[in-house]
């Protein structure tokens, strides 16, 4: 499927980001080499002439020269910046650029704090707690990105902050251990349903609404398939914040024996299980995606009319060509959805606590938050900045603030009383039940064993 021009777009505009704050920061001190146009292209995902015309804004910025055949050279700064007296490792999520434009905020904090220089660098966290010590350890992050599941390896690892009273409670309350508040939450989502209103008047089918049972969803996604055209309602199976959700709906709660291990074979864990597998079987029988962005890509082209989204993944839909709104996912026994929080920690090990501190502070400050709001899709954290109204930059889907009536709705994959590790194994051997490859009986009773 051939990429939308938007996505070309947004990765120039990080690769030229990245490079400026790895000037400015003095990874690349004046006479050093820019990475090949090759290497540049693999790691931005982007073609030799799109890499080249963002090495020419760096020319004209006067950061670089081109030397024939040899490559592009470092001959000096795009503004003439003093050296800071603390530089701050960031390690953040790739994911957040395009949600929250955090590149842009990065470079907004170090034009406005001379004595601090703030290095962002991509990271993703391994699911092991000594790794993650490790990891810590050895590439000294002072700021990072953290996640519910990342967090449960990084508890004893962080430095606490004082209590943060702007979010909204439901988002401090999954990061507060033993009374301390390791992590800020940063942005937050709900999985919800989006879809193309085009499509269901295409179809004079009904839009969804609170009331809709998965049942009511499969028969929407009947009508609005158009043979091998387009599917009704796809989501990625696999993802970590998808197929819980239908264990949360269940009321699913696993329980322990007296060793301590997981009882699986639940009645409620098997219907829920048995509905994801009827919903994928009767809309999407072969799967179609490696993750969430797939699923939204995939939503963008039209080639499905429902999709499961976050508000996050909203973004990739600014330069949609067709209407589309939101909706609450539809119920089993429950009305239930996951709830997706990213925040922000210190490094326990940071040598640059203030400084560090200083830097969360400027992202969780009510400007930063509103910068968020008004120039993304994604949800800030401070409720006053998430629930601020007033003339819109970004085109909205009509039902935007619908979070707040789902509020009530909101479970984490920690509900189901799993640890992060043992959901990831259970959905690693559920792929096979959903792939019609074995029994669901004697995938639980493997995984019981297993774990």
């Amino acid at each position: 499927m051939k990429p939308k021009r938007t996505t070309s777009r947004n990765r120039l505009e990080e690769m030229i980001r990245t490079l400026r704050g790895d000037i400015a920061a003095g990874r690349y001190a004046e006479g050093d080499f820019l990475p090949s146009e090759l290497e540049l292209c693999e790691q931005h995902s982007l073609s030799k002439n799109t890499v080249r015309k963002g090495l020419d804004v760096l020319v004209q910025e006067g950061s670089i020269e081109k030397v024939p055949r040899i490559g592009a050279k470092v001959v000096g700064s795009r503004q003439t910046l003093p050296r800071a007296a603390v530089t701050l490792r960031f390690g953040y999520y790739s994911s957040l650029v395009h949600e929250t434009d955090i590149l842009r905020l990065v470079d907004r904090f170090n034009e406005t704090h001379d004595e601090i220089r703030v290095q962002p660098i991509p990271v993703s966290f391994p699911r092991s707690e000594q790794l993650v010590e490790q990891y810590l350890r050895e590439d000294i992050f002072d700021v990072l990105t953290v996640n519910l599941y990342d967090y449960e390896f990084m508890k004893g690892l962080l430095e606490p902050f004082e209590p943060f009273e702007e979010a909204y409670d439901f988002l401090n309350e999954p990061f507060i251990a033993s009374n301390k508040q390791h992590v800020l939450p940063f942005v937050f989502t709900p999985v919800i349903l989006c879809y193309n209103k085009d499509h269901f008047r295409e179809r004079n089918v009904p839009e969804p609404h609170s009331g809709w049972t998965w049942d009511d969803l499969c028969e929407a996604g009947r009508k609005l398939a158009a043979g091998k055209e387009r599917l009704g309602f796809y989501f990625h199976l696999m993802s970590e914040n998808r197929w819980p959700i239908f264990l949360l709906q269940n009321d699913v709660r696993f329980e322990r024996n007296a060793d301590g291990k997981l009882e699986l074979n639940d009645l409620k864990m098997k219907s829920a299980a048995e509905a994801c597998m009827r919903i994928v079987n009767d809309q999407f029988p072969s799967y179609l995606s490696q993750n969430d962005s797939d699923a939204m890509s995939l939503f963008l082209n039209q080639k499905t009319s429902i999709v499961m989204a976050t508000y996050s993944f909203l973004n990739a839909l600014r330069a949609a060509e067709f209407e589309y709104d939101l909706a609450p996912l539809p119920h089993l026994e429950h009305s239930r959805t996951m709830l997706v929080i990213i925040g922000l920690a210190v490094n326990k090990r940071s040598g640059q606590k203030a400084a560090a501190k200083t830097f969360v502070d400027f992202l969780m400050s009510y400007e930063t938050q509103l910068y968020v709001r008004q120039q993304t899709l994604s949800l800030p954290s401070v409720k006053r900045a998430a629930e601020w109204t007033g003339p819109e930059v970004v085109k909205r889907p009509y039902r935007f603030h619908m979070y707040r009536e789902i509020a009530h709705t909101f479970r984490r994959y920690s509900d189901l009383r799993l640890t992060a590790n043992e959901l990831r194994a259970l959905g690693d051997e559920l792929r096979y039940y959903w792939s019609q490859l074995e029994s669901l009986d004697s995938i639980l009773e493997r995984i019981e064993h297993k774990l």
